[in-house]
């Protein structure tokens, strides 16, 4: 599962889907929100802690510093499950002993969604934009703009479809998220692949528009390598 066998999810989520839920400890009292998400990598994106985020007020006397920054810092384990909420398997009094420390290899997700993606030739073919947990606990990353973004406005499909980077693609990730293929080589893959696909993707927009439900579909950037 995502984080070992004690969470579970209800329904596929992403980190901006997270971090709008509140948070309930094992009482159900409202704690707070998630602010933000740490990852390692290591050929794939493996969730590592949550930080906690307090009340709206609180925060901004953080951030005058009229108080000291006491958010606690937790590992996965804590969480039980996620559905329309965020459940503790602990209370909030309890949460003040885990203040757990960030490693330096860890990426916060605040940082993560502002990389550039870079190609092997190092020019820039996107960006990061979100993080998807499947049910299975599998890692998706999902990147925008630059030649991505041009591919699904071309095709129509910009508000249909989700790019996802195999995460075998991906060299590493530091000061920017470096991928083992070319531009090029994402052209053909990225042209390919959504005009093979552009109309199965809009039937299922005209079905989900008929129901009242958003369905989006996940492509990958470079399809022979799958979904990571």
């Amino acid at each position: 599962m995502l984080c070992g066998d004690t969470m579970k999810l209800s329904k596929p989520v992403c980190c901006h889907d997270i971090e709008k839920m509140d948070v309930m400890d094992v009482s159900g009292k409202k704690v707070g929100k998630i602010s933000n998400l740490t990852f390692t990598f290591d050929g794939s994106l493996k969730l590592k802690h949550f930080i906690l985020g307090g009340s709206r007020m609180e925060e901004f006397l953080e951030a005058i510093n009229l108080r000291p920054n006491e958010d606690p810092v937790f590992e996965c384990t804590v969480i039980k499950k996620i559905d329309t909420h965020i459940h503790l398997d602990t209370s909030v009094n309890s949460l003040k002993d885990f203040h757990g420390t960030i490693s330096d290899d860890e990426i916060k997700f605040s940082d993560l969604r502002k990389l550039e993606i870079i190609d092997k030739n190092g020019e820039k073919v996107g960006q990061a934009i979100n993080v998807d947990f499947d049910l299975d606990g599998r890692t998706a990353l999902i990147a925008g703009g630059g030649l991505l973004e041009e591919k699904l406005e071309a095709f129509g499909l910009k508000e249909d479809v989700d790019i996802i980077v195999p995460f075998k693609v991906i060299v590493s990730i530091g000061e920017s998220i470096k991928l083992s293929v070319s531009k090029d080589e994402l052209d053909t893959s990225l042209d390919g692949m959504l005009r093979e696909r552009a109309i199965e993707i809009k039937n299922q927009r005209a079905a989900a528009a008929a129901h009242s439900h958003d369905k989006k579909v996940r492509v990958p950037i470079y399809p022979r390598y799958g979904l990571g």
